[in-house]
């Protein structure tokens, strides 16, 4: 479920729908998709230049935003966006969203550097809601300054899973990196290679999208980060004292749930 898997809104439960055949990457940016094959017939990876390459010619896109951004969507509540999901087949989508949810994973570039901790926290927990697709089984998001983090749909599975697949690719990536900024670029077609998905959408469909990105708009609005650093012990300390890290972070949640609203549940 970890790759090529997409959580299908249904009327009162939600399908998990996997395609172990399919070899595109979903990349989306500036609220637009696109989609390029990164393993090929045999299952194997392409050449890292061929996939710098297509990144590149996606990056240079000066595409404008969709007025109405349907990633915002998949931040409906389940019933409503199994309605609109049915309304976006109906309207000659089926193609594009076939692309969307086999893809092996999704890729999000964002435009702008992170800020801070605190904006870090934000963009990758939500984003603007136009640049995401939230019913992936994971999704990449990296910004302008190369900053990354996953998020990913949960009831496919644990964390365990998606921590295991991030450290490798780190080690990987960091230890052995296939490419750089410096690399040569892969002489192929990327304007033939990569597809740019389209989506029709008439005026219930966009009212849907409008009606959506106000509910995120408002949901994120209520929320708060803030952040402070403790440095008078971490985990190697808790381990020391023969405590679960994660368990004290559970605990630190209740706590704080306790103190803020004098319940724990």
């Amino acid at each position: 479920r970890l790759f090529n898997s997409t959580r299908i809104p249904k009327l009162n439960k939600d399908e998990l729908v996997s395609d172990e055949k399919a070899r595109h990457l979903l990349v989306l940016r500036n609220g637009n998709f696109y989609a390029f094959d990164v393993l090929d017939k045999n299952g194997n990876v392409v050449n890292a230049s061929e996939i710098k390459s297509h990144l590149n010619y996606i990056l240079s896109d000066n595409s404008p935003a969709p007025e109405f951004p349907i990633g915002y969507l998949t931040s409906e509540d389940r019933n409503t966006w199994a309605i609109v999901r049915q309304n976006l087949l109906d309207n000659g989508n089926e193609a594009a969203l076939q692309k969307v949810d086999s893809a092996v994973f999704c890729l999000c570039l964002d435009d702008f550097p992170v800020k801070d901790n605190i904006h870090l926290s934000h963009n990758m927990l939500h984003g603007s809601g136009s640049n995401r697709w939230f019913d992936k089984s994971f999704s990449i998001i990296m910004t302008k300054d190369g900053t990354a983090a996953i998020n990913f749909e949960h009831s496919w599975g644990d964390g365990v899973a998606v921590l295991r697949f991030q450290n490798e690719v780190f080690k990987d990536s960091t230890e052995r990196p296939a490419v750089s900024p410096q690399s040569a670029l892969a002489a192929v077609d990327s304007s033939k290679a990569v597809q740019k998905l389209t989506f029709n959408l008439n005026d219930p469909l966009k009212a849907a999208v409008t009606n959506a990105r106000k509910k995120f708009d408002a949901t994120v609005g209520s929320l708060t980060i803030a952040a402070m650093e403790f440095k008078r012990g971490g985990k190697e300390f808790l381990k020391t004292q023969k405590l679960s890290p994660d368990a004290i972070s559970q605990l630190s949640f209740q706590m704080a749930f306790l103190r803020q609203y004098g319940q724990t549940t």
